[in-house]
């Protein structure tokens, strides 16, 4: 558990300064990730990799029932969204985009690609393989920590776009939807299941992108 718990707040951290401290483009910043969420780990925990990324043995019964789950996250990403639109600052947080990241509108449906399939993956490896791995002694605590170190490490995307109480709004929301995305898949499950609820999480958000970026 003390590995798993240095790795991850390690590689927050790093994370944290590449994105908010250091003007690097998108792709280093992406290959900064790939290599503290899943080349480190997978040199770490092989063994552990090996059961949760067997996605032929998942449970039927869990897949569907996260597609269920994944329209509903979707709907309630949307409800958010409009309920808050009049408290988010669109054009700071497309300048952010832009100038912080590099992604523009002609490059966002690429990055949207990445995002909705191998960013996804990345942080289901990390946040509901890797981790809860390390709390199988103690399944409780496994069920707060990886989810709620999931949600401070998106503090590190979007810092500079919110007011404080919608940046803690968001951050308890990742929180809790970080605890969906673990039940999703039980105590030794793969990670399928919460990777497919990721997937339709991310696809309203870029959708939400588009939306803002393209008006």
């Amino acid at each position: 558990m003390r590995r798993g718990l240095i790795l991850a707040v390690a590689g927050i951290a790093v994370l944290l300064w590449i994105e908010q401290g250091l003007g690097v483009p998108y792709l280093w910043k992406t290959a900064a990730k790939a290599a503290l969420f899943l080349a480190l780990p997978l040199l770490v925990f092989r063994k552990d990799a090996r059961l949760f990324m067997k996605f032929s043995r998942t449970d039927p019964g869990r897949l569907k029932r996260a597609l269920f789950v994944g329209a509903g996250v979707m709907a309630a990403v949307f409800a958010a969204f409009f309920l808050l639109r009049p408290f988010i600052d669109a054009d700071a947080l497309v300048g952010d985009l832009a100038g912080r990241a590099g992604v523009t509108g002609a490059v966002y449906p690429f990055v949207a690609l990445y995002i909705l399939f191998g960013n996804s993956l990345l942080e289901e490896f990390f946040f509901r393989g890797v981790l809860p791995a390390q709390f199988r002694d103690r399944p409780r605590l496994g069920l707060i920590v990886p989810p709620l170190l999931f949600a401070v490490y998106h503090v590190s995307i979007f810092l500079a776009w919110f007011s404080l109480p919608i940046l803690l709004l968001a951050v308890a929301g990742l929180a809790a939807g970080g605890i969906i995305f673990q039940l999703a898949n039980g105590r030794v499950g793969t990670i399928l299941p919460s990777w497919i609820i990721h997937m339709a999480a991310d696809l309203a958000v870029l959708i939400i992108g588009a939306i803002l970026i393209y008006k």
